[in-house]
C-alpha cells in the first residue's frame, strides 16, 4: 500500500528509485520537511511550468503518483504499455516500435500491478464485535478466559506469567509464543485467532495478503529475500496446507515469521477487475479496469477507468475470428 509502506518497503519495488520513493514519502505524509535527499516539498512543484502544492496527504489512486517527482510511465508500466501481462510483440522488438524494451523475451511490468492504495480491513471477529488487543495490559484476563475457553491445558498462573514476560507485535507473533511457552496447539489458535488483534483500531490499513501476494510484493516485506518469498509462495500451494489460520507463515519461515506478522494478513476486501467487452462482429470492444470495496459486506465501486485508449488487450486472433464470424473457444 503505497499510502503505508516504508521508505525500505518501497525500495524493493521493480524499477523503485530511491528519488521517487523518498517523493512518495513527502507527497503522503502531513509536513514539509524533505525526507530524504532528493525527496520533493512545495519548494519543488511550484517551481514547475504548471505549478503544484505537494499534497501532504494520502494518495487515492494509484495513478497519483504521476504527480509525483521522480515517477514516470517507464517506471510505473515498463514495458506493458498495454497493461495485460502478457508479453506482446512490439513489447518484445527492442527500438522496433514503441515501447522501447530490452527484447529479452521477459515481461518488465514495473510496479504498477504490485501496488495498491486501497487495502484495508474491519478489525472485528466474526460476529462483528470489537477483538480483544494483546497488547494491552487491560486485556490480560479476557485473553486468559479466551484461552481457557479452548482447552488450553497451562494453569491461569502460568498465562498471567506468560502474559506479563513477553510483548506482541502481532496475532502471529502472539501464536509462535504462546505455542513455545504455553503448548497453544495450531488447532487451538485457529479458534481464537479471529477474537484477537494488536491493535486497536477499527481498521487495519496497508497489510498484505499473504495468500494471495506475488512473489514480487512478498519481497518488499522487511528482511524477506527472494528464497524467503518463494518458499512462502510454494508452501502455501502445497496440498496439506492450511491458509485459513495465519499459523502457516509460521512453518514456512520459522526464523522470520514474527519479524513480518505486523505486515501481513490473509484476507482481502479490496478487489480488482479488469473488464473487456467486444461486439458479436469484433467491430467495436470496450475495457474498463474497477477496484471493489466489500468490507461492509456489499460491493461498493471505489474506483473506475477507462482503457480502451490503450488498444485491445487479448490475443488478436479473437477480433479476427469476430470480424469473420467463428465461434470463440474458451
Amino acid at each position: 500500500n503505497l499510502n503505508e509502506a516504508g521508505y525500505e518497503m518501497l525500495m524493493k519495488l521493480p524499477r523503485m528509485t530511491s528519488e521517487l520513493a523518498g517523493a512518495i514519502i513527502d507527497w503522503r505524509d502531513s509536513d514539509s520537511d524533505v525526507y530524504i535527499e532528493g525527496g520533493a516539498e512545495d519548494e519543488y512543484y511550484l517551481l514547475l511550468d504548471e505549478p503544484y502544492y505537494c499534497k501532504n496527504s494520502a494518495l487515492e489512486t494509484v495513478e497519483e503518483v504521476l504527480l509525483i517527482k521522480g515517477a514516470s510511465l517507464e517506471i510505473m508500466f515498463g514495458e506493458d504499455t498495454n497493461r495485460n501481462g502478457v508479453l506482446d510483440d512490439n513489447e518484445n522488438d527492442g527500438e522496433e516500435s514503441e515501447p522501447d524494451d530490452n527484447r529479452n523475451g521477459r515481461l518488465d511490468r514495473g510496479f504498477y500491478d504490485y501496488v495498491t492504495v486501497y487495502s484495508e480491513e474491519p478489525n472485528k471477529n466474526s460476529s462483528g464485535e470489537k477483538r480483544i488487543n494483546i497488547r494491552s495490559n487491560d486485556s490480560r484476563q479476557d485473553l486468559i478466559t479466551l484461552l481457557q475457553g479452548v482447552g488450553l491445558s497451562a494453569d491461569q498462573f502460568l498465562m498471567q506469567q506468560f502474559l506479563r514476560a513477553y510483548s506482541f507485535t502481532s496475532v502471529l507473533d502472539f501464536y509462535i509464543k504462546a505455542q513455545g511457552f504455553l503448548g497453544l496447539t495450531r488447532e487451538q489458535f485457529k479458534l481464537i485467532e479471529n477474537e484477537i488483534s494488536a491493535s486497536s483500531d477499527e481498521t487495519l490499513s496497508g497489510l498484505i495478503n499473504v495468500n494471495t501476494a506475488p512473489k514480487e510484493v512478498l519481497m518488499c516485506l522487511p528482511n524477506i529475500d527472494e528464497s524467503d518469498a518463494e518458499a512462502l509462495v510454494r508452501v502455501r500451494n502445497s496440498d496439506d496446507v492450511d491458509t485459513g489460520s495465519i499459523a502457516w507463515v509460521a512453518d514456512a519461515l520459522p526464523e522470520k515469521a514474527s519479524e513480518i506478522g505486523r505486515y501481513i494478513t490473509i484476507n482481502s476486501y479490496q478487489y480488482s477487475a479488469d473488464i473487456i467487452s467486444a461486439s458479436g462482429d469484433g467491430r467495436a470492444f470496450s475495457r474498463y479496469r474497477m477496484v471493489v470495496d466489500a468490507m461492509d459486506d456489499e460491493f461498493k465501486v471505489i474506483y473506475w477507468k477507462a482503457l480502451k485508449h490503450l488498444g485491445w488487450p487479448l490475443d488478436p486472433e479473437i477480433l479476427n475470428k469476430l470480424r469473420a464470424g467463428e465461434d470463440i473457444e474458451d
